[in-house]
């Protein structure tokens, strides 16, 4: 698949991942052409620790030292303390940030001012919404929002209600929410779409409160989380209610994996964390050789079920070897 050819190619002599506790910065490397910064809240969550092994190997592979900054927690205020820390150092080459929101904004800013390069994974905004930026990589959401409604409205025979569930009201999965609504009553207009509803990031929340979407609204018949916990939240919800529903998530981590294949939610989209992790690293290389990069450098985020689980449960083999290493 073209969205894990960064991950076949490179994870054979990957760095060793250390993640960390608290309010710490983890330095990987002997690199020759300087340190790029990566900067990520919630640094010991599943699907955190793989783009930053990813990131890792991305410099790596460029001869580059690689320093992560970020908190345990959901701490921006905290994360953003650390890597002004760092930046204020003046030593590094570029900055990977993971903002989700315009709070990262005076970070980026500054570190814009500074003269260092800075590449937002993950999270697409509109040129010029944060000054400093150089460029964003990812997939695009609207367009994998609109392959989830396709194929709950499918999976479900079209009638029914769908609930959507958030980690959190951010950008990005604010717009997830928006498009898959829109596009469920324009495919499927005999479907009632709920009013999306935050889940979190603690399944001893996340799940309640799906069970209580469920216990409220019996039509329910399906779900979109836009999260990478979520298709946990949803495959728990079903088995404390009983009910079955066709439940579609976020991310291949190897707990997602195996729901989809016991059959405990219908599917994962594939957000392209590792190549946007990696490709961040090469983004940032050009950025500080005084190449110019386009604003979107823009990757597939393909539905994963049973019949394509393959590629990504090998890229999660050598992710898991990588970290014992």
């Amino acid at each position: 698949m073209k969205a894990l050819r960064m991950a076949g190619i490179c994870l054979a002599g990957v760095a060793v991942l250390t993640t960390g506790c608290g309010k710490k910065a983890d330095s990987v490397g002997k690199g020759s052409n300087g340190t790029l910064c990566w900067v990520q809240p919630l640094k010991g969550h599943p699907v955190h620790q793989m783009t930053q092994i990813a990131f890792k190997e991305g410099c790596r592979r460029l001869g580059y030292d690689c320093i992560v900054v970020g908190t345990d927690g959901s701490d921006c205020a905290g994360t953003i303390f650390l890597a002004e820390q760092v930046l204020a150092k003046g030593t590094i080459k570029g900055m990977a940030i993971w903002a989700g929101n315009p709070a990262w904004n005076p970070l980026i800013e500054r570190a814009g001012k500074a003269g260092v390069p800075v590449v937002l994974p993950h999270f697409p905004i509109p040129e010029g919404s944060a000054p400093g930026a150089t460029g964003i990589i990812g997939c695009e959401p609207a367009a994998y929002a609109r392959t989830a409604a396709e194929e709950i409205g499918r999976a479900s025979g079209g009638k029914g209600a769908v609930a959507i569930t958030q980690g959190s009201f951010n950008s990005t999965e604010n717009m997830v929410a928006e498009t898959f609504t829109k596009a469920m009553k324009e495919l499927y207009p005999n479907v009632r779409v709920l009013a999306s509803e935050e889940e979190g990031f603690d399944p001893s929340k996340s799940i309640p409160k799906a069970v209580s979407i469920l216990q409220s609204h019996p039509d329910v018949v399906a779900a979109l989380s836009t999260t990478g916990g979520g298709p946990t939240t949803w495959a728990g919800a079903q088995k404390e209610t009983g009910r079955k529903i066709v439940a579609i998530g976020m991310d291949y981590t190897r707990v997602n994996l195996d729901l989809v294949k016991r059959g405990e939610v219908h599917a994962v989209i594939g957000q392209p964390l590792w190549d946007e992790s990696f490709g961040a690293a090469e983004l940032l290389d050009k950025a500080a050789r005084g190449e110019k990069i386009p604003w979107w450098t823009k990757l597939p985020a393909p539905l994963i079920t049973t019949d394509n689980l393959a590629p990504y449960s090998e890229l999660l083999d050598k992710v898991e070897a990588a970290i014992k290493r």
